[in-house]
C-alpha cells in the first residue's frame, strides 16, 4: 500500500514546519507528502485561512526539499494557476480533491488533459466514478467530515474490495488507524491521510489534526501493513 500524508493546515502556514513534517511522515513510512495550494476567500469567501496560502517560491521551496531527500512533493490544487506552478515544477502526478470534484468540472477536465496519472476523491460527489476510467484515473473512497467518527455508517459502508475497476484506495480522516487498516485488508492500494505532530493542537479551522497520523500512529500502521505483507507470502 502506497501512503500519502496530507500536511495541510497542520503546519499554520509556516513553510519549515511544512518541510520538517514531510521528513518526519518519510522516515516513519510515508511515500508522498502532499500539499494543498488554495485561496482562502476563493474556495471559503473570507480570509479565515489565508495564513495557509502558498505562494509559487513556497511551493518550489516546498518541491525541491523532498526532491532532495527522495520523497516523492505532491499537491492538490484548486485553480488553473497554482495547476500550472505544479506543471512547472514537473510534478509526477495530480490529486483532484472531493469539493472540485463535484463543483469544478472545468478544473477537473483541464487537469485530465494532461494525461498524467490523476487520484479524485470522491467524498462530496453523489456520484461514483464522473469522470469514467482509463489507466490514468484512479479513484478514492472518501468520508468528508474533520474528523470521522469510528460510527459515522459510511465507514461502514467502505468498499469490501477495492480494485482498479472501482474504488482504487481510502481517503481516510477518521480518528486512529482502524478504518485506515480495514481499507488496507479490503484491498486498498493507495491510502491518504493527514499527518501532524500533535493530534490535539488545532486552530478552529483545522480539524482535520484530530483524524490525522502522527509519527507514532503512522509508523505503527507501517508495521502493521508490513506484517500483514509477510502473512500473506506465508
Amino acid at each position: 500500500m502506497e501512503i500519502i500524508v496530507d500536511l495541510f493546515n497542520q503546519h499554520s502556514g509556516n513553510v519549515d514546519e511544512l518541510k520538517r513534517m514531510a521528513l518526519s511522515a518519510y522516515l516513519n513510512g510515508a511515500d508522498v507528502a502532499k500539499i494543498q495550494i488554495l485561496n482562502s476567500k476563493r474556495i471559503w469567501g473570507d480570509d479565515s485561512r489565508e495564513y495557509l496560502e502558498m505562494t509559487y517560491d513556497e511551493v518550489k521551496d516546498f518541491y525541491d526539499f523532498c526532491n532532495s531527500h527522495s520523497i516523492e512533493p505532491w499537491a492538490t490544487v484548486f485553480d488553473e494557476e497554482s495547476l500550472e506552478w505544479i506543471i512547472d515544477l514537473n510534478t509526477k502526478r495530480f490529486k483532484i480533491a472531493s469539493v472540485t470534484a463535484a463543483k469544478d468540472k472545468k478544473l477537473c477536465e483541464k487537469i485530465l488533459s494532461y494525461n498524467k496519472e490523476t487520484i479524485i476523491s470522491l467524498g462530496m460527489y453523489n456520484e461514483e466514478f464522473p469522470f469514467g476510467f482509463d489507466s490514468n484515473i484512479k479513484y478514492l473512497y472518501c468520508v468528508s467530515e474533520y474528523p470521522t467518527h469510528l460510527y459515522n455508517d459510511k465507514i461502514r459502508k467502505m468498499p469490501k474490495i477495492f480494485d482498479e475497476k472501482g474504488y482504487y484506495g481510502y481517503s481516510d480522516h477518521a480518528m486512529g488507524i482502524a478504518p485506515a487498516l480495514q481499507s488496507y485488508l479490503n484491498g486498498s492500494k493507495l491510502l491518504e491521510k493527514h499527518f501532524t505532530f500533535n493530534n490535539f493542537n488545532q486552530r478552529e479551522t483545522e480539524k482535520a489534526n484530530l483524524g490525522a497520523f502522527t509519527p507514532d500512529s503512522l509508523r505503527l500502521f507501517k508495521n502493521l501493513v508490513n506484517e500483514f505483507n509477510i502473512i500473506k507470502e506465508i
